[in-house]
């Protein structure tokens, strides 16, 4: 627990990502909040090498608090406000398609957010996007319908209209 502060740290997340160089300190309460496992790839400056975190004799005292608590603090980073925003408006716009462009733009901006700042929520600014522009192109092609239906004369309405009636009645169990 007493390293000098000279040595400095990092590690290799499940994302396949480094991240530091950060001193024993910061590297320590990743471990308390489970960031860093027993199986989390750090490298060290003391000794230029990267092994397990179950390995670094540094560490056992960090680990050990976990034994005493019972159980690992299940703690990371935190979802992403505006993910979370973007997948919802984009859910109502699907229905009625006004959504969809803020759903769209919120997406764009939670990814963004989430690559700084190390945040969840990817799939579900992933999925903002996705049904947001499915949302947009519902409400296009309702508008198009709208205004295809709206230029037909009042005859060839009532034929289309005749038409979808025998098309249910066909559908109904007798």
């Amino acid at each position: 627990m007493n390293e000098p502060p000279s040595i400095s740290y990092r590690i290799r997340g499940s994302d396949e990502r480094e991240y530091g160089p950060v001193d024993f300190v910061t590297l320590e309460r990743w471990t308390r909040e489970a960031r860093v496992t027993k199986t989390t790839a750090v490298w060290s400056s003391a000794d230029n090498r990267w092994q397990t975190a179950g390995q670094r004799r540094e560490l056992d005292a960090a680990f050990a608090a976990w034994l005493e608590a019972s159980a690992p603090p299940i703690v990371g980073p935190p979802v992403n406000a505006q993910a979370i925003w973007s997948f919802v408006l984009a859910q109502f716009g699907l229905c009625c398609c006004l959504p969809a462009i803020p759903a769209i733009l919120c997406g764009f901006i939670s990814l963004s957010q989430i690559r700084k700042r190390h945040e969840r929520g990817r799939v579900l600014a992933v999925s903002g996007i996705i049904l947001g522009f499915a949302g947009l192109a519902l409400g296009v092609l309702g508008i198009i319908w709208w205004w295809l239906l709206s230029n037909l004369d009042p005859a060839a309405q009532q034929q289309l209209l005749d038409g979808y009636m025998k098309q249910l009645q066909a559908l109904q169990p007798k």
